[in-house]
């Protein structure tokens, strides 16, 4: 059982045929995002298709929630570490989309008055243990609006959102305006620039949201001559530096020039 991980719900009431089904599902979802966000938190080298932690027991027992994973060896530390950071209320340890699906958890409990314990299969106490009473704060967060940089690979659906892969490799899904989506479906494959509302985690600055406004496709230029113009607007400005290799390795330094 080294690849399991178990979710009880325990209250008067609680237990299968009693509890409507969506709100099954919702504890369902909630549990498997928790135990997916911390794993790609611990480990940035995944990606969500390497993960998957999927249900494959409910026990007649409350309602006893048993789940196996693919990847245990990334899956069951972060999850074990995310369970007593619960424990202990230190929720500035949790990924915010952890912080999302404990949010749902809490608000069953509160809503049947029931207890949610997290644990590993055998074990004779819980992890974690979350209560009516139990508080958990939304994730920090700040907006604003910015540009972004990024490959069109996909612009659809029936409520459209664009994927997006961004320089450094990394995909991110956005909100798109329905007018907007038509103009850049005509730009899948091309380096665009993005403009838009961004919303970032607080405790990374790792962007979380972006809904695109517009765009404007990017004007690939030849080196040189965009170094000839930025020679033409700035040149005289550094006219007088005589040591070029030194003057690059003190702004490397972040040494500050006068």
């Amino acid at each position: 059982m080294d690849d399991e991980i178990e979710f009880r719900l325990i209250g008067q009431g609680i237990k299968p045929g009693l509890v409507r089904s969506h709100e099954l599902a919702e504890i369902l979802e909630a549990v498997e995002s928790f135990a997916c966000s911390e794993a790609l938190e611990s480990n940035p080298d995944l990606t969500k298709d390497d993960v998957v932690v999927g249900l494959y027991h409910i026990a007649d027992e409350s309602i006893g929630l048993r789940f196996k994973t693919t990847m245990a060896a990334a899956v069951l530390p972060a999850f074990i570490a995310a369970s007593q950071a619960v424990a202990k209320s230190d929720y500035e340890a949790l990924a915010p989309q952890s912080l999302k699906s404990l949010q749902t958890v809490a608000a069953f409990a509160k809503r049947h008055n029931c207890k949610a314990d997290i644990q590993l299969p055998g074990s004779e106490r819980p992890l974690a243990s979350i209560t009516a009473e139990t508080v958990v704060p939304p994730p920090g967060r700040i907006s604003g609006s910015t540009e972004l940089m990024g490959k069109v690979l996909r612009v659809g659906g029936k409520v459209p959102r664009a994927m997006i892969e961004m320089l450094d490799g990394s995909v991110i899904y956005c909100d798109v305006a329905l007018d907007v989506a038509k103009e850049l479906g005509h730009r899948l494959y091309a380096l665009v620039v993005f403009q838009g509302l961004a919303t970032w985690d607080t405790r990374t600055v790792q962007l979380q949201e972006f809904s695109i406004t517009g765009f404007q496709e990017f004007r690939q230029e030849d080196a040189l001559v965009v170094l000839n113009q930025l020679k033409n607007k700035i040149g005289h400005e550094f006219a007088g530096v005589k040591d070029v290799p030194g003057f690059a390795a003190a702004l490397r330094q972040g040494e500050v020039l006068q």
